[in-house]
């Protein structure tokens, strides 16, 4: 496996991110990831840190941004709009909704680098696999459950949240000389409130359009009455749940589901899914936060997942079709 080269830098000042904007409207594209907190809640949620991975002189350079170090983010805004610079992120139906919702920023023009692994035919899409496969990068994924809202971060935590920024610059200029293309648009948002203000009342409304989340670009319905309201992988999900309540935290579902695919809950999803559909993390916590959302499932006080009665006679119904 290759041996990662990056410089790091933690922000936390307003200054030295002034410089990193500045910086940043030199280029010519950037790559994006962002950590967020009690994701599975979209009226609790917080954007915990944004990596921005960027070549300068020839050397990678990772910024590591504390979003919860009462920056004013709006530094930012003029790197991610800029219609000249490319910004590159891996599954931007999380990562650019986010940025999106919380803080009214835009990011755009977008290449998706899950996107462009689909469309050229990849079974094993997720970051994890296409570093290794692409790349011959291995992206450490144990700490992936961390708290991100605890300061100080560890070595481990800042290293694994810069990697997967460093590894989707990389993934890109690999697809880059594959001519591979990754084309992401977000739609227009209907009503956004920012992270100092939630909680959050709207839904942002994404172009899912290349997720195995909702092929018809729509969530999950608001008032589900038959299984074909639900995709595959959401009635998964609310299957597990259903059969194992309190088994799984939001976080420990989405790393079984993930690229790993483990336990009891990757058994179930490999006979009902299939072995070969994979799911990325970011996709199973979108489909895990639409079933809160809707009150299908419930997060009891040790933050352990349960279906509600709402999801419990869905579920019925499901199996029964």
């Amino acid at each position: 496996m290759a041996k990662p080269d990056f410089t790091l830098e933690f922000i936390k000042e307003q200054n030295r991110l002034e410089k990193l904007k500045e910086t940043l409207l030199k280029t010519t594209a950037f790559a994006l990831d962002i950590e967020t907190v009690d994701w599975w809640n979209r009226h609790q949620e917080r954007v915990a840190l944004i990596q921005i991975a960027f070549s300068d002189q020839g050397k990678i350079k990772v910024a590591i941004i504390d979003a919860l170090a009462r920056l004013d983010l709006e530094s930012l805004r003029s790197p991610l709009e800029h219609t000249s610079i490319l910004k590159i992120i891996h599954n931007a139906a999380f990562d650019a909704v986010r940025l999106a919702k919380h803080y009214n920023l835009a990011a755009s023009p977008i290449h998706d680098t899950m996107i462009a692994a689909r469309r050229a035919g990849e079974r094993k899409y997720s970051l994890q696999a296409q570093a290794a496969i692409h790349l011959q990068i291995r992206l450490d994924k144990q700490t992936r459950q961390s708290d991100w809202s605890r300061r100080p971060l560890d070595y481990r935590q800042l290293s694994y949240a810069a990697l997967d920024a460093y590894a989707t610059l990389l993934l890109y200029e690999n697809q880059a000389v594959r001519s591979l293309t990754g084309e992401y648009r977000l739609r227009p948002i209907i009503d956004q409130s920012q992270q100092g203000s939630l909680p959050l009342d709207d839904l942002l409304l994404v172009n899912r359009s290349e997720s195995l989340l909702s092929q018809q670009e729509k969530p999950v319905a608001s008032a589900p009455a038959t299984k074909h309201e639900l995709d595959d992988v959401a009635a998964v999900l609310l299957g597990i749940v259903s059969k194992l309540p309190t088994r799984y935290s939001p976080d420990q579902l989405s790393v079984s589901l993930g690229s790993d695919r483990v336990g009891i809950a990757g058994w179930i999803a490999d006979s009902h899914l299939g072995k070969d559909t994979e799911l990325d993390e970011e996709t199973v916590k979108m489909t895990i936060a639409d079933l809160c959302e809707h009150a299908l499932l419930h997060i009891t006080e040790t933050r352990r997942l349960v279906a509600t009665d709402k999801g419990m006679k869905m579920w019925q119904r499901i199996k029964s079709d």
